[in-house]
């Protein structure tokens, strides 16, 4: 006895087959708004929302895409596109730089045997001193900010009363503080930068 298998799904394993994932299997019949030929990569807007194509499938594109795909890491570096990406330090590497460790480590390698790395490596540490000194005002900021509020719970569950305390005093002490740290750090980022 024979299976009796329906013309038009017949007809969608022949599209799947040669790839035409939109071409249509059925006539229907009533009203439908018709959204034009959209083809595979193409991406447009409709109620809102952003679409595309990928794989004959319809995809809305969302606004962490983006960020989902960066930290991801690929099975291949993309700079090079020969390493199989698997191992602790490319994981460490693609989250810093975006490449694989053997990219990486020859980019330095070339660095040093052309006499720049030392030139390369203090400016990776002045950059660093210089994000951690934004951080540490901020963090400065918020002290001060914080002192507004009459009392304090400590993690041992005790009240300090810091009504009496003088906020422009507080403010000068932390600034005082802060500027101190800062000159010291840049002080010694210079020594290092003379001294190679």
């Amino acid at each position: 006895m024979k299976k009796y298998i329906p013309e038009h799904k017949v007809q969608r394993m022949r599209n799947l087959v040669t790839k035409q994932f939109g071409s249509k299997t059925k006539i229907q019949v009533g009203y439908g708004k018709s959204l034009g030929d959209h083809v595979e990569g193409e991406v447009w807007e409709e109620k809102g929302k952003k679409w595309t194509i990928k794989n004959g499938i319809t995809q809305t594109l969302t606004k962490l895409d983006k960020a989902r795909n960066s930290a991801i890491m690929p099975l291949f570096c993309p700079k090079c596109k020969k390493k199989h990406m698997r191992g602790q330090m490319d994981k460490l590497f693609w989250k810093l730089y975006g490449e694989c460790s053997n990219c990486r480590i020859s980019y330095e390698t070339k660095l040093k045997i052309g006499g720049n790395y030392i030139e390369y490596a203090n400016k990776i540490r002045s950059e660093n001193a210089k994000d951690w000194m934004e951080d540490l005002t901020k963090v400065a900021q918020d002290f001060i900010s914080e002192t507004n509020r009459k009392g304090y719970i400590t993690e041992t569950g005790k009240i300090e009363d810091w009504s009496s305390q003088n906020k422009d005093e507080i403010k000068t002490i932390v600034d005082e503080n802060v500027e101190n740290i800062k000159s010291q750090i840049t002080s010694h980022l210079e020594k290092l930068n003379n001294k190679d």
